[in-house]
């Protein structure tokens, strides 16, 4: 599956040298002009750029229909794509995609491109093999599962988190309640797993973790956006998101949707004895919680029943 920001047609550098001999005179300095400066110079207005270019707004729109684009705007958002992804701070990445005048119908589509290709761009480039070898390692009973994930990747976490404790014990967050992140580093024994999230900009901290893990003999497994990533070369299996966006944050979307592949690959490794624990907890909470959704309120127990009022 390609997203439009992936197509088979390639990047406009790629369509570019495709078609040149099929350009105007016009069209092909327009062409070069792009080439000196591209992406950035998708970055303006196609009327912008034809002024800088000495040509007319016409020419532009002209040459990216012949390029194959629905629209000159389809191919800002692939720059913008290509510009973002090397900026490491939202403060960095905001003037590039909020500096141009959208419309909010603009802003969901934007959002929506980027995100259809963060999931194209991570589920193409999955390295099964390492897949594979986290879910069997998330999957397994010995030992204890940590996942660490911080500040903006939290939620990703947690969500993991929750998710795989219904499937195997002993899965908890790491840092998360009250025990501080060291204490509960003590007790690291070699079957244990580490699971960490490392999304730029990247921290030293969850580097040291996986080091005190791999040093205690345990598993280091990693989910980040880049090989680049400190955690990446400390890991025994590493897997990468996309996490581009049509605004200056990181999307999380195809974090989320590879945590929930894995969390499907260790139900179904462990699709004898899932069933069996959910069953354990629909019963768990028939006797916990649904049983707090039916009691009375208290100022209509049987104790504190008000009177009636006396007649007169």
């Amino acid at each position: 599956m390609k997203s439009s920001l992936q197509t088979s047609a390639g990047l406009l550098t790629e369509r570019l040298a495709r078609h040149h001999a099929d350009l105007t005179g016009s069209e092909r300095a327009l062409a070069e002009a792009l080439l000196r400066d591209y992406p950035h110079a998708l970055l303006e207005s196609a009327t912008a750029l034809a002024a800088r270019n000495g040509t007319s707004a016409s020419t532009v729109v002209r040459l990216f229909a012949k390029l194959g684009y629905t629209s000159y705007a389809e191919a800002q958002r692939e720059a913008r794509a290509e510009v973002t992804a090397l900026l490491q701070t939202a403060g960095q990445r905001a003037p590039v995609t909020i500096g141009a005048e959208r419309s909010l119908q603009q802003c969901v589509d934007d959002a929506l491109l980027h995100d259809q290709h963060n999931l194209a761009a991570t589920r193409d480039g999955l390295n099964l093999a390492a897949f594979e070898a986290m879910a069997t390692c998330l999957a397994q009973d010995k030992g204890r599962v940590h996942v660490l994930a911080q500040i903006n990747s939290a939620p990703v976490g947690s969500w993991l988190a929750l998710h795989l404790n219904m499937c195997r014990p002993g899965v908890q967050e790491l840092g998360a309640g009250a025990m501080d992140t060291t204490d509960q580093l003590l007790w690291v024994q070699p079957d244990d797993v580490l699971l960490v999230f490392s999304i730029r900009r990247y921290a030293s901290g969850p580097a040291k973790v996986a080091q005190h893990f791999r040093d205690a003999g345990g598993q280091v497994l990693a989910i980040t956006d880049s090989p680049a990533a400190p955690v990446a070369t400390l890991a025994h299996h590493h897997l990468q998101v996309h996490t581009s966006n049509a605004s200056p944050f990181d999307s999380y979307t195809a974090a989320f949707f590879l945590c929930n592949a894995l969390v499907s690959a260790v139900t179904q490794l462990r699709h004898g004895a899932v069933p069996q624990v959910l069953a354990r907890r629909d019963s768990l909470w028939d006797q916990f919680e649904s049983q707090r959704l039916l009691d009375p309120p208290a100022s209509r127990s049987a104790g504190t029943r008000r009177k009636p009022a006396d007649k007169k």
